[in-house]
């Protein structure tokens, strides 16, 4: 592990549906692979991390909003600046709203690694069990997620 690396964990019992029946989903982000193979969905973190939620509105946007926060007083987020959070929540949004418009199921898990260029970021996106369809195969679905890429370009 490297201290460039972040973790996205999804986390259902954070979902909902919004008025106009848009879902929303879960995430919780923590600062270590430690962390992330502790984590537990639905309960409270033992390190530091910060929930947040992403839906896919109707109009066809998406959006990332900030639950809460986990062990505030810890060092990392003093090192952690805000608008560099910000950016994460933001394309982490849109990661994960598009791998789910893609294959019709959540992401359970993004890693977010920090280029060399710090307005870089990479994600991982990935699935516990991904269920394709018969007519669908790993390489064909890799391809068509990687046309377009409508979530790098945002």
């Amino acid at each position: 592990m490297t201290e460039n690396e972040l973790f996205l964990m999804y986390d259902a019992s954070f979902d909902e549906m919004d008025a106009e029946g848009c879902p929303s989903f879960g995430y919780v982000l923590v600062f270590s692979h430690d962390a992330a193979e502790k984590f537990t969905p639905g309960e409270n973190p033992a390190n530091p991390a910060v929930s947040m939620l992403f839906t896919d509105h109707a109009d066809g946007s998406i959006s990332g909003d900030l639950l809460g926060w986990a062990h505030l007083d810890h060092e990392i987020f003093q090192q952690f600046p805000l608008g560099q959070f910000l950016l994460l929540m933001e394309q982490a949004a849109q990661v994960a709203i598009n791998a789910y418009r893609q294959v019709n199921q959540v992401p359970d898990k993004i890693l977010v690694q920090n280029l060399a260029d710090p307005d870089l970021l990479q994600f991982d996106v990935q699935f516990n069990d991904l269920q394709l369809n018969e007519a669908q195969s790993e390489q064909q679905l890799a391809q068509q997620m990687m046309l377009g890429r409508p979530y790098l370009d945002s």
